[in-house]
């Protein structure tokens, strides 16, 4: 009999931001020709600092219903189940109580319909799971995806304790958020390192395209941890026929468009805004270089999407960036101090360089969501079976 599993994320795809947890969405869809997968996504109705803001309140607050009443996108033809519930204000510093109130909302689900429990960042998710499922036999997997460990607040810190006593298994996508999450007590024997993979089959139709050899790109959410204002930077520094194409939307873009305009780069940078995901693969095929230069980081998904078009990858070497860009063949690492003449340098070192475009695509393959989660379905049966032999659950549900 196929596993039933549950999966608690308040990230998943949204049709107002299409882009979020896609990370999750995939790996789900996939996991689903393993076992039975349901998903509900939390849902914090509590008003945050920005959804107050005088303009929000008198435009009928756009954010917030935005927030609150997600139109969740479909995956795999799954789709989330809202689980809706009320924080507490400034919830990351009352993280337990908060993570309370979501646990008192998902017992609203029979656990007797599921094996096991996969639970998607430390909070509220984790946080959460861990106590809704207290007193109870059934697995909890837990995966850290990166800023839930990177950045924790002093509430979520103090309620690790509760995450760590509770989950089976700790899924980790890189090893330094693994040495992180051991750092902070969690027991090496419960921890297995998965990256999050890539979606190979929206690669395998890539079209023709000619690279550009002077253009540089990059891909993702336009916000200060990003630090795309370093990249223009950088980019003022470079010969004058290097350009540069931004795809992606956030906080951060209009100072971003600002700062292109005061440097007089508005003809060489361009800002794509948001780009769908059939646009993905042309985008980074026809480019030289991509890069990220973020201030932090866990496991992007985008390194792999833009190596499976065989574009190299120039990035800070933070977080889990080192681990996926291991080989020197598949890009360059910089430190994340570097100024914006230094990273010019190294981006026109990048540009001149002979890539082997086949052999970077050919590396990618091994992340990609299909392996990725045949390995965590084993992590699944695995903690199963070890309820199995302690005598809490069934054989027939194995």
């Amino acid at each position: 009999m196929s596993l039933r599993v549950l999966i608690v994320s308040h990230l998943w795809p949204r049709a107002d931001f299409p882009h979020l947890g896609i990370f999750v969405a995939d790996q789900v869809a996939e996991l689903a020709n393993h076992c039975y997968i349901s998903v509900v996504a939390p849902v914090d109705l509590t008003h945050y600092g920005e959804e107050l803001a005088l303009r929000e309140l008198t435009s009928l607050m756009p954010k917030y219903r935005a927030r609150s009443q997600p139109e969740f996108l479909p995956f795999g033809g799954l789709i989330p189940r809202v689980i809706p519930f009320r924080g507490r204000f400034l919830r990351k510093t009352f993280a337990v109580s908060t993570a309370r109130n979501l646990c008192r909302a998902l017992d609203h689900n029979k656990l007797d319909q599921y094996d096991l429990v996969h639970a998607h960042t430390l909070f509220p998710d984790g946080l959460a799971c861990a106590f809704w499922l207290e007193n109870k036999s059934i697995p909890l997997v837990i995966t850290a995806h990166g800023s839930d460990v990177h950045s924790i607040p002093s509430g979520v810190r103090k309620a690790l304790p509760a995450i760590l006593k509770r989950a089976d298994r700790l899924i980790a996508v890189s090893r330094s958020l693994a040495d992180k999450l051991i750092a902070l007590g969690a027991d090496p024997a419960r921890i297995s390192v998965l990256p999050n993979g890539f979606s190979a089959d929206l690669f395998d139709r890539i079209p023709d395209i000619v690279r550009e050899r002077r253009k540089i790109v990059f891909l993702g959410r336009l916000g200060a941890i990003k630090r795309v204002d370093l990249l223009i930077r950088a980019l003022a520094h470079c010969p004058p026929d290097a350009v540069l194409e931004i795809a992606g939307d956030g906080a951060a873009r209009s100072h971003l468009e600002s700062l292109t305009r005061e440097l007089n780069l508005h003809q060489r940078v361009k800002f794509l805004g948001m780009i769908s995901r059939e646009e993905v693969p042309r985008f980074l095929a026809g480019a030289a270089l991509m890069c990220i230069v973020s201030e932090k980081e866990g496991w992007p998904t985008v390194i792999f999407e833009a190596l499976a078009c065989g574009t190299p990858v120039l990035a800070t070497a933070v977080g889990g960036i080192p681990e996926a860009l291991a080989k020197p063949e598949l890009g360059n690492l910089v430190p994340a101090d570097i100024s914006p003449p230094e990273l010019a340098d190294q981006i026109e070192s990048a540009l001149m360089k002979e890539w082997d475009h086949a052999a970077i695509h050919q590396y990618a393959l091994q992340y990609s969501w299909e392996a990725i989660s045949s390995r965590i379905y084993q992590i699944y049966q695995q903690e199963c079976v070890d309820l199995i032999a302690a005598g809490t659950m069934s054989t027939r549900d194995v």
